[in-house]
């Protein structure tokens, strides 16, 4: 099942705006249907899209040939960036995990018991192939373990900042956050 765009998407566009500036190398971990990938284009000199779903792929894959940049779009049926080359490296990693804390459910929305699993399988293979200077931008809900995420990543020696906050619904909010490196052994 392909994720459509949504308040999540919206919210990790915002930062894909703020942060791809500059970057020579750009990925989306777990595409969708190509909305970000195809903001991160123009930034990047290339773009890597990556989903698990084959229909995701082909999406992404479909809005970057009818856009006329699939000249500088790869996309990869693939977890994560686990099939990506080990020497390949991004000035900036984006992604929408799934943060709701449910286990067992659909895997384009269930982020395991506190949530935070996935966006932790997510961080962990992206900083595999983060520049030296590299950020990963993501989203996680208020209703996850966020701050534990976040404490985890701290504990691994990354640089963690908030940039936005949203409100979404009666009883949740989202958060943008970004991470860097803060020492060479990350």
């Amino acid at each position: 099942m392909v994720y459509e765009a949504s308040e999540d998407t919206v919210l990790l566009l915002k930062g894909v705006t703020m942060l791809a500036p500059g970057s020579t190398r750009a990925c989306e971990i777990g595409c969708g249907s190509g909305i970000v990938t195809l903001t991160l284009t123009p930034y990047a000199e290339r773009t890597l899209a990556t989903d698990i779903d084959v229909g995701a792929v082909a999406a992404t894959w479909s809005r970057a040939r009818s856009s006329g940049v699939d000249d500088k779009v790869d996309v990869v049926c693939c977890d994560r960036v686990e099939a990506v080359r080990e020497g390949f490296k991004f000035d900036l990693i984006a992604f929408n995990p799934p943060y709701l804390p449910v286990e067992g459910e659909d895997v384009s929305w269930s982020g395991g018991r506190r949530g935070i699993e996935a966006a932790m399988r997510f961080a962990e293979s992206g900083v595999k192939r983060l520049s030296e200077r590299g950020k990963m931008v993501f989203v996680l809900s208020s209703l996850s373990a966020w701050r534990d995420m976040l404490r985890e990543l701290l504990e691994r020696g990354f640089r963690i900042g908030i940039l936005s906050v949203e409100h979404v619904g009666l009883y949740e909010d989202l958060l943008l956050v970004v991470a860097g490196r803060r020492y060479k052994n990350v």
